[in-house]
Parts: structure tokens; sequence; C-alpha cells
């Protein structure tokens, strides 16, 4: 009860902490000197450790790459894995992007992906502190710069600090995240021959479903466009959105301006539009820790006469990933397609029996009520950098994820709801 007094007494500081932090458009910019991803990065981290050293913590960096914020003594720790770095505001808010309070929420970039988490186990970490628990790990809270872009924060703190014994990353889904899926990023390739496009382009990013596609191509003297506009959605929840790519495909197969180009484009529709689950490849795994294998169809562009088209894949956490890339290199390069793995991120699995999932669900049901199990998700986080951790919150069940979205926000309950369980879940790891 000590922990959650201390904690409420503390709200209006964790309300100022947030928008303190998100107030920080901290997109990554040109790498300086001592700032690996820029200024904007660079002054959020500083802020953020200059904000716990307010609050009596120990704190230091590793090169700019990462901030860390730490109590209590010993050899070993337990860590709170997050990040400072954010995605680009994109245009269209309604609330401001740099933090608003607007009744019971808070909106801005960052406030649910990480700021507003990490602030949340801040507060849990000044509870721990104020209340005087004793424990045998000391706990960091450790603030990574480029989780967002794929950078080497993490990979650089480890270069100069041991693995933890055990934590966890508020970067996710509550309860705990027990497996995530093994991610593949595959590019195919295709020289085109006797064609008449003039450019072929979908998708911004491949872990994005595609929400518009365009062909633009001469047809005697005309020069004509056919475009579709689709629902985005992310890459591991391609059943939330409406690929466009895979409707310009199915609408170009059919199309006699296009019959030179009917096998090529026959071979992408058949195998990457018709389905989300790799069947049409033959491979639709799944297994019981985390189920169905996940496609998703995310860019295509025609560069000069080469159709590059680029596949997201995540697949199950008992698979190996030859399994799924030999079948699709196999199927391709028949079809005279060049195939490359453009990237690959490992499964994630900790069985649902592991002392480190059965506390931090424990602590999840004492604090919520809640008794539903350990998670599988498609998305990749933190945990998969670091040993000995998982993913754990902030989203609590049947919230809104506005995760990248426009009007980003977090309802101030649930920042107080974290941080009384990150505080409880760092006391029982550490204590």
């Amino acid at each position: 009860m000590e922990l959650r007094k201390i904690i409420e007494s503390n709200k209006d500081r964790l309300i100022e902490d947030v928008l303190k932090l998100v107030s920080f458009e901290s997109v990554k910019g040109e790498e300086q000197e001592g700032m690996p991803q820029g200024e904007a990065v660079h002054e959020a981290l500083k802020a953020a450790l200059e904000m716990a050293e307010g609050y009596g913590f120990k704190t230091f960096h590793v090169d700019g790459h990462a901030g860390v914020v730490e109590y209590g003594d010993g050899e070993d720790y337990v860590a709170v894995l997050g990040h400072l770095d954010v995605v680009p505001v994109g245009d269209g808010w309604t609330k401001n992007p740099l933090g608003e309070v607007h009744g019971d929420r808070i909106y801005g970039r960052g406030t649910m992906d990480d700021k507003g988490p990490m602030v949340s186990a801040l507060h849990g970490l000044i509870a721990i502190k104020e209340s005087g628990i004793p424990l045998k790990h000391k706990i960091r809270l450790i603030f990574g710069t480029s989780e967002e872009t794929g950078g080497p924060d993490i990979e650089e703190y480890l270069k100069k600090e041991k693995q933890p014994v055990a934590g966890f990353t508020p970067d996710a889904d509550f309860p705990a995240i027990h497996a995530e899926m093994g991610i593949l990023v595959i590019r195919l390739s295709k020289k085109l021959e006797n064609h008449s496009l003039l450019s072929l382009e979908g998708g911004q990013a491949v872990n994005m479903v595609p929400d518009a596609a365009k062909v633009t191509y001469r047809k005697g003297d005309e020069e004509k466009t056919i475009a579709f506009e689709g629902v985005s959605a992310h890459g591991s929840t391609p059943h939330k959105g409406k690929n466009a790519i895979s409707m310009l495909l199915s609408d170009m197969v059919r199309n006699e301006d296009f019959q030179t180009l009917k096998d090529t484009l026959s071979v992408l529709e058949y195998n990457l539009a018709k389905d989300l689950d790799g069947k049409a490849m033959g491979v639709d795994f799944k297994d019981e820790p985390s189920g169905k294998l996940v496609l998703n169809l995310g860019k295509i562009k025609l560069t000069e006469d080469t159709l590059d088209t680029y596949i997201n894949i995540r697949y199950p956490v008992t698979v190996k990933e030859k399994e799924v890339t030999e079948r699709i290199r196999e199927l391709f390069e028949k079809e005279g397609f060049t195939f490359d793995v453009m990237a690959h991120d490992g499964p994630l699995y900790f069985p649902k029996d592991t002392p480190l999932i059965e506390k931090l669900m424990g602590v999840y049901t004492k604090e919520t009520g809640d008794e539903r199990e350990a998670l599988a998700i498609g998305g990749g986080t933190y945990a998969k950098m670091m040993k000995n951790i998982v993913a754990f919150g902030p989203l609590l069940p049947g919230r809104e994820d506005t995760l990248h979205q426009l009007d980003e926000y977090i309802l101030i309950e649930d920042l107080m709801t974290c941080a009384r369980i990150y505080a409880n879940a760092m006391v029982e790891l550490a204590k």
C-alpha cells in the first residue's frame, strides 16, 4: 500500500514529467560529436537524466547512446528498458504533438511510445526509493535512443555494461509478452522486358500495410494512370488494413493493357496478394505458443526496368528461418526473380512457466484483477536486444492503441496504473 500512496501523492509531478519529455521532438537527426542520434534526441536524453537526478538518483550515459538511472547496491541489476526517440510527428494532428493535457488524457508524440511509460517506471522507482524497501539487486532504468530506427544503442550499451539478471521493456501490451515472432524482410526483384510502364509504386514502409499504390503507363500516344487507395495498419496486423498494392496487382492481372507482364504479375498476385498467412507459398506455419505466420506485402517500386517487391513476414517462434526463406526462394527463383533477405530478427520465446513471466504475471493480476494469460505478438521489441527481458505493457486490454498514430495519447489513469505495476514488478524482480 505504501508504494501506491507515494505514487498517488506524486501524480501532478508525473504528469509534468511526461509533458517535459514529450516537449522534445526527439526524432533521429544528423550525428554530431557526443550525439550519435542527433541533437534533438540528445536533448531529450539529457532532460531525462537531469529529471532523475532531481529525484536523487545516480545517472550516467554510455557515449550518448543510452542513459542510465540507477538505484540500490549489489553487483547484479534488474533493468527497465525503454526509449526516448520517437517516430516523426506527421501532419494532421488536432492536439499539440509536443504535449497537451486534454481531459483525462495526455496527447503528444511519445506519450504511449515510449516516454510516458518510462516516466511511469521512474515514478515507480521514486516510490521504491522513498519507501526504503530492501532489495537484493540494483535497479536500472535504461533510456535507449534509437529503437525506432533500429540503431546501435543497446548494442553499444552492452559493450560496456553487463546483462541484467531480469527485467522488462514497457513498449508493447499488458500482460507480459512471452513470445515475439521472428521477423523477415524479403526483396523479390525481376527485370521487366517488353512493357509500357512509366512508373509503378506503392507503400512507404515494408512493415506497414500500404494505403496507396499506382501505375502509370503508355497506351499508344496516351499516358494513363491507375491508382488504388487502401487502409494502413501495422505489418504485424495486416488484417486490420486494406492493402492497396494487392488491389493494384489484382486489377493489372485482369487488364488487357498489361498482357506482356501477365505472367510476372500473376506470380506476385497469387503468392502475395491472396492471403495473409503465406498459404499460397506453402509457408503457412503455425504453432501453439505464437499462432499463425503473418504475411504483409509492404512495398513495390519500378526502378528503370527492375521491379522490386518487398514483403514483411512474422513467423512462429518454433519455426526455423530457413524453413520460410528456402521455400520462398525456390518458388520465386523458378519464376525468374532474384531473392534477397534484407533483414532478419529472430524470434523470442519464454515458456509461460518461466519464473520471469510468472513473477510479472503475478504482479499484473494482483494489481488489476485481470487473470488473462501471457501474450504472443508479431511485433518486435527491445526484449530481443538484451537477455532476460520481456515486454510488459503499457497498453492495457481494451484500450485504444495510438502507437505511431496522429493524436497519440495515453490516459492519465493508465500512467498511474503503469507506475503501480512497474513499481511492484521492480521490487519482485530485485528482492
